[in-house]
């Protein structure tokens, strides 16, 4: 967009610069400006973007949208407007004037990024896809996602996260989506919210923000998000049940690499070879089958697609570990329902292995955090050989997986990723297996990094 455009699109004022300018990406941390971007400089509650403006032009930002004129900033042009976040939205409507493309937008308390990307993998195969990167799925990810599109883009595939009660709504009401999945429902974000009802009406914002004739992709199996049909003009149901439009069936669980099931579809059905481990996975692949037959993929076409998929960094990935060891490498983040689905696939290790779970704290449970650690310590103790915790939560943990059966030498609480690395250098051998997951505050990606085989 030119300076002039994001002039009109907020009806702004401009205080100096060339109207000429051209912007291909928006940022609002300065410190993630690149060269010729636009800093949009943003009031939160802990910070103030236009603190950061001098940084952000230092880094090269050739436009900066702001409240108050900075001072002395003349190498950017600079619109003043009355209010930022409002300006970002507006920024963003205008953007998708200009550009309309169908919009797939996925929440879930577990399984966003995987499933997103799935869903991006199979579309890819027939248009040109935008998607949303890392943790861009806020009000200010989500904008600047859809800024970067590209005019060749056919689709555009994006997570709508939340932490309160109104902000999917705020993001459908920028970004009504054209399809509208929704994973799950689980205690992830409950610290925020209160109780799992009201994280299911949160949740259930999506569905209810699609946009005209959208359609919502339901998992039959999660009874809150079945229930979001009662709200849905138009939906459609995916899982195991046996009501669910599009539902997998001979479900062959093969450990670490993978699964085999029939896809049943209404265009058909196809035998699938998932290269992702877990019960769950096959969960997320039907919710990106259904999504592609909106695009008209038949079965055949969607299993095709399933085969050549490979997990996004750091969410249940297989990688080589020192002394020929295995890890499991979820270390990008953690909630109660992938803690455990994260430990069933820990369970599917090879007869005769040393199973090993490090663990880090799930964030963000408000009142339900002790509880939900006891569960997923009970859960290691009956699926993990050995249990390594880390975090304010990992006594609790311990203390459950020893009531669970370990012995005492065998559940133990280390105070950080140094430690777990060097409570696991002895037992990396050929027969051991190991899982890595925490919430991302817990940074566990650094356990991974000092015992994967180096490159």
């Amino acid at each position: 967009m030119s300076v002039t455009e994001v002039v009109d699109a907020t009806r702004g004022r401009l205080l100096g610069g060339s109207k000429d300018t051209v912007f291909k990406q928006m940022f609002t941390d300065s410190r993630e400006v690149q060269p010729g971007g636009l800093f949009v400089a943003l009031r939160g509650e802990q910070h103030d973007g236009h603190v950061f403006i001098p940084q952000a032009v230092e880094r090269g930002a050739t436009g900066i949208l702001c409240e108050r004129p900075p001072q002395g900033i003349e190498s950017a042009a600079v619109v003043q407007v009355e209010d930022t976040r409002e300006a970002l939205f507006d920024i963003t409507t205008e953007r998708l004037r200009r550009q309309s493309i169908p919009i797939v937008a996925i929440t879930g308390s577990a399984g966003k990024t995987t499933t997103k990307d799935l869903i991006a993998h199979l579309l890819g195969r027939r248009l040109r896809v935008h998607k949303s990167e890392g943790n861009l799925n806020t009000y200010t990810g989500i904008p600047m996602t859809i800024f970067q599109m590209d005019p060749r883009d056919r689709a555009l595939v994006v997570e709508y996260a939340m932490s309160r009660a109104g902000e999917i709504r705020e993001l459908t009401r920028v970004a009504p989506p054209t399809i509208g999945v929704v994973l799950n429902v689980g205690l992830a974000h409950v610290g925020f919210l209160g109780s799992i009802e009201a994280v299911a009406a949160a949740k259930r914002e999506l569905v209810e923000g699609l946009a005209g004739g959208g359609l919502a992709v339901l998992n039959a199996d999660d009874p809150r998000v079945r229930a979001m049909s009662s709200v849905a003009r138009r939906f459609t149901l995916y899982g195991l049940s046996n009501d669910a439009a599009v539902r997998a069936e001979r479900i062959r669980l093969h450990g670490l690499e993978g699964s085999t099931f029939t896809l049943l579809t209404p265009r058909g059905k196809a035998e699938v070879y998932l290269r992702l481990p877990g019960h769950h996975s096959v969960s997320n692949a039907l919710a990106a089958a259904a999504v592609a037959l909106e695009f008209e993929f038949d079965a055949l076409a969607i299993a095709s697609a399933l085969h050549g998929f490979l997990p996004p960094s750091r969410r249940m990935n297989i990688v080589s570990g020192r002394n020929g060891s295995t890890v499991i490498d979820d270390s990008y983040n953690a909630s109660p329902g992938s803690m455990q689905a994260a430990l069933e696939v820990l369970r599917l290790a090879p007869r005769g292995s040393l199973k090993i779970a490090v663990l880090g704290d799930m964030l963000e449970l408000g009142d339900h955090a002790e509880r939900a650690h006891e569960d997923i310590g009970s859960l290691a103790g009956k699926t993990a050989d050995i249990v390594i915790a880390v975090g304010d939560y990992a006594p609790r943990v311990v203390q459950s997986a020893r009531r669970a059966g370990l012995a005492t030498d065998r559940a133990f609480v280390v105070e950080g990723a140094e430690q777990a690395v060097a409570a696991l250098a002895p037992l990396l051998t050929a027969q051991t297996q190991v899982l890595v997951k925490g919430s991302r505050g817990m940074r566990l990606e650094r356990v991974v990094e000092q015992i994967r085989e180096p490159a």
